[in-house]
């Protein structure tokens, strides 16, 4: 066994050797594990053949997975190793576990009799026993459903009510309808309004309390279908900053509102323990929005998540909707892929992959896609596990506007792992290039047509040098140091350059801006208070840049 002083020297050679190693690195460039290949062979199903969960080897994530596709293509066995962890339809509910159940309640507010609340999305004059008759029903169905007994029994319940006006014009134009009693109608416009939003947040909230606590819900995940603090928007992205997407009180969606606190909140917002916000596709290509589906997606997570610190799970679907042309059509393939990835670069939970559980398609291609997404995500599952943090250097909103390719990051420890897809692109041949960077890590990539690119990056090895560097080689000693550093190096030819000096994960810990004469460069640098154990020491002119790693004795 050695000695204390001969550990101590081991420990010193071996950071040597470690230090070697990394100036090997330097020249050459960064260390990646990419997954742009799939190590099995993928094979979208025909037409009729349903979908091939065997093609896929076994594999898990992190996230909760809701699969609400068509029965007849259901097999529990082989989907629930292979990323799905939840089935949401009926047929099949009372054959799996609870645990793996996920329920919906349609139409919370259609009764019969109908009310104001179904008819006219009006909250004015509703008899509000009527509607606890319905609730009473549907609870005993949704009992029924899931094999309960006395109890609605799933792990995640979901209500479904959509029955709200949600601009402040189509309120207005409720106010002149006979449905509503005169008191209301005599009111100002903005009393109206305001009475409008307080009596359907209570409606909503009063429909999801009494069915918890009536109907025995006993659920540990519930939620009420994009009843978010932002509301679902495709087309108005664009038309505030997204400085005010994240502050302005006037963006809630009222139905998660507390109008006497003025924050969000309320019965609906405070019954739900996650959020759900949706992403539905309305253009295909070559349509010149068809592109703006991925920064529309990313945008509901994010603007959610500035306003709200409950988890988020989101609701997509596999065709387009809304737009008559594109209608029940299949989204492309990269579409259904980038959506099994992507959300969680923006810190989604998990996925409902919805579906009209009454269908029986024949096309399920969708599917595969989908999960060939997810199985390329689960090479890297510990990633999200434990401490990691989100890279987002240009926020949705921006993208929607500036339709760039788009990439996201998420860094742990010395990992980055970097998604990216260019979804305007124009054809499946077209290049483009897209710079990826944090704190000293800097890397370009080139995408193709519509490809996800998904690859990990060691930010512990340099930025490799450029052929026309301006620098010669970096000295930075002594190394290890436990005081000062002296940062040596030649320029070429004179010229302004950055001197920065990070911690491995970016955090700036010096950062000097120098405007040389000199063709050589001598600085001593005091980095006793620098609270990190190792140090990249860098010095870039905006076309190039070079590194050294400097170990802190202990």
């Amino acid at each position: 066994m050695p000695t204390n002083l001969g550990k101590k020297y081991l420990g010193y050679i071996n950071r040597q050797f470690y230090i070697f190693i990394f100036c090997i690195f330097s020249i050459s460039s960064y260390s990646q594990t990419c997954s742009q290949t799939l190590d099995f062979d993928f094979k979208p199903s025909q037409p009729g053949n349903g979908i091939n969960w065997l093609q896929f080897p076994e594999f898990d994530l992190p996230f909760k997975i809701v699969y609400g596709g068509p029965s007849r293509y259901v097999n529990t066995g082989l989907m629930f190793k292979r990323g799905f962890t939840h089935l949401s339809n009926p047929n099949f509910l009372n054959l799996i576990p609870e645990k793996n159940r996920a329920f919906i309640q349609y139409s919370v507010a259609y009764t019969n009799p109908a009310q104001p609340w179904m008819t006219h999305k009006s909250p004015f004059n509703n008899d509000l026993s009527v509607s606890q008759k319905y609730w009473d029903t549907e609870i005993t169905r949704m009992i029924g459903e899931t094999n309960g007994k006395d109890r609605i029994a799933a792990d995640i319940f979901v209500f479904d009510v959509e029955t709200q006006l949600k601009s402040d014009d189509s309120i207005l134009v409720l106010k002149n309808s006979s449905v509503v009693p005169q008191q209301f109608r005599s009111l100002t416009n903005q009393q109206f309004i305001e009475q409008y939003k307080r009596g359907i947040q209570e409606l909503y909230g009063k429909a999801m309390q009494y069915i918890l606590e009536k109907g025995k819900v006993t659920a540990q995940n519930v939620s009420s279908y994009s009843d978010t603090p932002i509301l679902n928007t495709f087309i108005n992205i664009q038309g505030k900053s997204w400085e005010a997407w994240k502050t302005d009180k006037s963006v809630l969606n009222y139905v998660c509102y507390d109008f006497d606190k003025n924050q969000v909140g309320g019965l609906a917002y405070n019954s739900q323990t996650f959020m759900t916000p949706s992403a539905y596709f309305y253009y295909d290509y070559p349509h010149p929005f068809a592109g703006e589906y991925l920064s529309y997606l990313l945008f509901q997570i994010e603007a959610n998540r500035a306003w709200t610190n409950k988890e988020q799970m989101v609701f997509v679907w596999g065709k387009y909707s809304f737009n008559k042309e594109f209608v029940l059509k299949n989204i492309k393939p990269w579409m259904a892929e980038s959506m099994a990835i992507f959300p969680f670069f923006a810190g989604a939970k998990g996925l409902w992959l919805w579906e009209d559980p009454t269908i029986t398609e024949n096309d399920m291609s969708n599917y595969e896609y989908f999960t060939k997404g997810l199985y390329r995500l689960s090479k890297y599952k510990n990633m999200f596990e434990g401490d990691f943090k989100l890279i987002e250097t240009i926020s949705a909103r921006a993208y929607n506007e500036t339709k760039k390719p788009i990439w996201r990051g998420v860094l742990k420890e010395n990992k980055l792992l970097v998604v990216a897809h260019n979804p305007n692109a124009k054809s499946e041949t077209e290049e483009a290039k897209v710079l990826v960077s944090y704190g000293n890590f800097s890397k370009e990539i080139t995408l193709k047509g519509y490809e996800i690119f998904l690859c990990q990056f060691d930010l512990l090895l340099p930025t490799s040098i450029e052929p026309n560097i301006n620098f010669t080689e970096l000295k930075c000693f002594p190394n290890p140091t436990s005081e000062y550093i002296r940062v040596q190096f030649e320029l070429k030819s004179a010229s302004n350059f950055r001197l920065k000096i990070t911690d491995i994960l970016g955090n700036s810990l010096y950062n000097e801006e120098v405007k040389s004469k000199e063709l050589v460069f001598d600085r001593l640098i005091n980095v006793s208070d620098f609270q990190a154990n190792e140090l990249i020491v860098s010095i870039e002119d905006g076309s190039s840049i070079v590194s050294k790693k400097i170990i802190i004795a202990q």
